[in-house]
């Protein structure tokens, strides 16, 4: 047996008998040779057929099918495993199970983009079962092969998409928000890059993003002309716009769709002229002689000067605070049932771990779990818990959100104002939070939030709760004052950590978002902000990490594999060390 992947190529004397995959909390999949999968499950005492049909299918109506799946079982037995065809599966567990067997699949704008796994090369994906699987019924297969012209003659065959049409889809597969396009792989970058240059004509073939600019009755605008393979919402709202939140996306998507004519965002010829307003543009894709462009341009080279790069081999001196993302009462984004708080602590653990086996760094944690400390379950999926306390004095059990978020960077600022020394300069001290986000299912991969020094405090600053007054660390400092040249060499340092950070997960192949990886504000809509425990931070190195985005259904699906979180782990390690090994 063996763990099921995408797009497998066996070679032919190699390829195995049986495809065996967990599918908590149901039972096992099964795929054999010759065979379409089945969910294997254990009967309870007092099962007959009509009550498993029922439970597992929805309807006694499915009885004889599954008589038929289980020949020689009179009825079901508590010792066998019977046998339940996934395509008869209730609606949302079928979902679940062909998210779970081919996991390169997408919902598109379109209907749905079926990729043909075929891992026994036996042809076991016939149409007739596609069309069960996909359209709920077999009778459908006719209208299903008809929707894919260029595989009549050949049929479904291993790595090829199968496009199973809006119309025939199933209901609960268009339930799902349509993705729309893969996003590509990220390209190799250098720190504190001038990314973003624009041009048009000749120059656009040199790698730069080739944008024309005009004028109409509304205003300036930008034009993008499609590519093949290209849609409205990741190649041109997520890159150009910075837009990431699902909802954000999709509005901005229909804003440029009706200033550019579009009425169909699903049906845009290649080449069409996308006029995307000057107003939305993040400014490096601006013109040139834009104003908002040019002082973009000036605070990036402004910031080069305040880089102050530290020689710290081995991480040797450098003291890191380690920071996992919500918890407690605070789950933050749930996605398919999976809580943010519970993998990007798991996250942390791991980075804590890596740190203090690997190098010579001081390590601490604003957070703890109080049933489970520190331990590294060995399990894929985790346990949701809510456990999780602040490291304060006294400990704070995370009953309120913002009260804890205050609570993280005034712990933070008194570790490194109290607590390491006036010996340890300000230049080896980090902060990095771990947290996993929720957005458009176009997007994937990690990103980096640094703190911009425009939209810190210029003035003191203290927290008016009188519930955060009991707490050590706020009667400590509660007022915290940034200076202007101190909130530029946090920017400057940030900035060169956190690219560091994603280079190093690019170099092990983890998925980095390609556009605009590492940011400096939260941008939603036309609002930005910088998150609390990076606005108020006294660590000159300060990043919050995004692991992933996990509404993307592959991106959740390497989160939930033990193995992928601790590669991810041992990168953002790797990472840090090469900050501070110039």
């Amino acid at each position: 047996m063996v763990v099921l992947v995408p797009l497998i190529a066996w070679v032919e004397d190699q390829r195995p008998q049986s495809i065996d995959i967990v599918f908590r909390p149901h039972g096992i999949i099964r795929w054999e040779r010759g065979g379409h999968p089945v969910l294997l499950v254990e009967p309870m005492r007092g099962d007959g057929w009509i009550t498993l049909a029922r439970r597992y299918t929805g309807t006694s109506d499915t009885v004889a099918a599954l008589r038929e799946a289980n020949p020689g079982m009179r009825s079901p037995m508590r010792d066998r495993a019977v046998r339940l065809p996934v395509e008869l599966l209730r609606p949302e567990t079928r979902l679940e199970a062909v998210q779970k067997l081919f996991p390169a699949d997408v919902r598109t704008v379109s209907g749905w983009q079926h990729w043909v796994l075929d891992p026994f090369g036996g042809g076991e994906e016939s149409w007739t079962w596609l069309a069960a699987l996909f359209a709920g019924s077999d009778d459908r297969a006719p209208a299903l092969l008809q929707a894919n012209p260029a595989l009549r003659q050949s049929g479904p065959k291993r790595g090829r998409p199968v496009t199973v049409p809006e119309a025939l889809l199933s209901s609960e597969f268009r339930s799902l928000p349509p993705v729309a396009t893969p996003t590509p792989r990220p390209r190799k970058r250098t720190p504190l890059p001038l990314a973003g240059a624009v041009a048009t004509g000749a120059q656009a073939n040199a790698g730069v993003v080739p944008l024309e600019y005009g004028t109409d009755e509304l205003g300036g605008f930008a034009i993008y002309r499609l590519r093949r393979g290209e849609a409205l919402y990741s190649a041109v709202v997520v890159r150009f716009t910075g837009q990431l939140l699902a909802v954000q996306v999709n509005e901005t998507a229909m804003e440029i769709a009706a200033r550019s004519g579009i009425r169909d965002v699903t049906d845009i010829s290649v080449g069409y002229p996308v006029k995307i307003p000057l107003d939305l543009l993040l400014p490096e894709y601006l013109p040139v002689n834009d104003p908002r462009r040019q002082a973009w341009l000036e605070g990036r080279l402004e910031l080069r000067q305040f880089l102050e790069v530290v020689d710290a081999a081995n991480l040797s001196g450098v003291q890191i605070i380690l920071d996992a993302g919500h918890g407690g009462k605070d789950s933050g984004a749930v996605s398919n049932g999976i809580w943010e708080s519970t993998y990007a602590y798991d996250i942390m653990c791991r980075i804590k771990s890596n740190l203090e086996r690997h190098t010579r760094a001081t390590v601490w944690t604003t957070i703890q779990d109080g049933k489970i400390g520190y331990t590294i379950p060995g399990s894929n999926r985790l346990g949701q818990r809510r456990d999780a306390f602040l490291l304060t004095r006294p400990q704070y059990r995370l009953e309120d959100s913002v009260l804890g978020v205050h609570l993280r960077w005034y712990l933070t600022n008194d570790i490194i104002l109290n607590r390491v020394g006036t010996n340890v300069p300000r230049s080896k001290t980090v902060f990095l939070s771990i947290h996993a986000d929720s957005l458009h299912q176009s997007v994937r991969g990690a990103m980096a939030y640094v703190p911009s020094r425009y939209l810190r405090p210029d003035k003191p600053y203290t927290v008016r709760r009188r519930d955060i007054q009991t707490y050590a660390e706020y009667r400590n400092h509660p007022t915290v004052r940034l200076g202007t040249e101190f909130k530029a060499r946090v920017e400057a340092s940030s900035r060169h950590l956190a690219q560091e950070i994603l280079t190093s997960l690019d170099d092990n192949d983890i998925r980095v978002h390609p556009y605009d990886p590492i940011r400096d504000r939260v941008l939603r809509g036309r609002r930005s902000w910088v998150p609390a425990v990076l606005r108020y931070t006294a660590a000159q190195n300060a990043v919050l990490l995004e692991v992933c985005n996990m509404a993307n259904p592959e991106d959740r699906e390497l989160m939930l594999q033990s193995r992928w979180r601790e590669e991810f782990a041992r990168s953002v390690v790797e990472g840090m060390a090469a900050a501070f090994a110039q």
